[in-house]
């Protein structure tokens, strides 16, 4: 039985893994901050036997805080890109130290289930692009600002602008400034996602399937001009994929 986690800027994701029976167990939602004084956390991390954790990060701070929780409890605890643990995927990209391990494990994830081109979306505190082709080579993506990062910076940089929770809508044009607001982020992040995997598809000359990930992705499946595919927990089948490459590492 495995740790598997993903620590992200707002939450973080945590989780158990069974590698007898290929199964995630006691999936739970933490929010980042002040993890590794979390109680709930702690209790959970209590909860069963546990030799490793294999985690993706991308606040340093907080994974090197909970690093030290788990080796107080003799766990030991990976982070995916572990110069230590190998990769079944070829990164094909100027500064691979630089992209995210969050990312990486959704490309992962996408070419162990579907080994074709994929482009993978992640709703977090970023909105991410992520380019992966059916051989198994990461080509890079984007990088733009997430829609509750939008939604907040709007509320705080405004004097009367309210902070909204977004929602799907038919509405084009707002009769009121909530939902002005909600028509103008939600059509601008369609209209945002549609441009640039058009652009992706025709600078490329390729054919992907669009996998939508993380937050805010089932509120924008259905109004892409693109055919696509939910996996909300994609990052943590791509965690799992480092630990099925590493077997000889992890002794299973």
């Amino acid at each position: 039985m495995f740790i598997i986690g993903d620590v992200g800027n707002t939450q973080s994701k945590f989780a158990f893994y069974d590698s007898k029976k290929n199964k995630i167990i006691n999936l739970i939602n933490f929010d980042s901050s002040g993890l590794d004084k979390n109680k709930k956390f702690i209790r959970f991390i209590n909860k069963k036997n546990i030799t490793n954790a294999v985690i993706t990060s991308v606040v340093p701070k907080v994974f090197l805080k909970i690093k030290k929780l788990f080796i107080k409890k003799n766990i030991k605890c990976f982070e995916l890109l572990d110069a230590k643990l190998k990769n079944p995927i070829k990164i094909n990209i100027n500064k691979p130290k630089q992209v995210g391990s969050d990312r990486i494990a959704n490309v992962i994830a996408a070419y162990n289930s579907h080994k074709t081109n994929c482009i993978v979306v992640d709703f977090g505190t970023a909105t991410t692009f992520d380019i992966l082709t059916g051989k198994g080579t990461y080509e890079g993506g984007l990088i733009t600002p997430g829609v509750r990062l939008s939604l907040a910076t709007l509320n705080s940089l405004t004097a009367l602008l309210p902070l909204i929770k977004l929602k799907k809508t038919k509405q084009i044009i707002g009769k009121d400034t909530v939902s002005a607001i909600n028509s103008g982020v939600y059509w601008g992040y369609v209209s945002m996602i549609n441009g640039i995997l058009e652009k992706i598809i025709s600078s490329t000359q390729k054919k992907y399937k669009i996998i939508l990930t993380g937050g805010l992705s089932y509120i924008f499946s259905n109004s892409l001009k693109y055919k696509s595919t939910l996996d909300k927990n994609i990052t943590l089948w791509g965690v799992i994929g480092i630990i099925n490459f590493n077997k000889k590492i992890f002794k299973i």
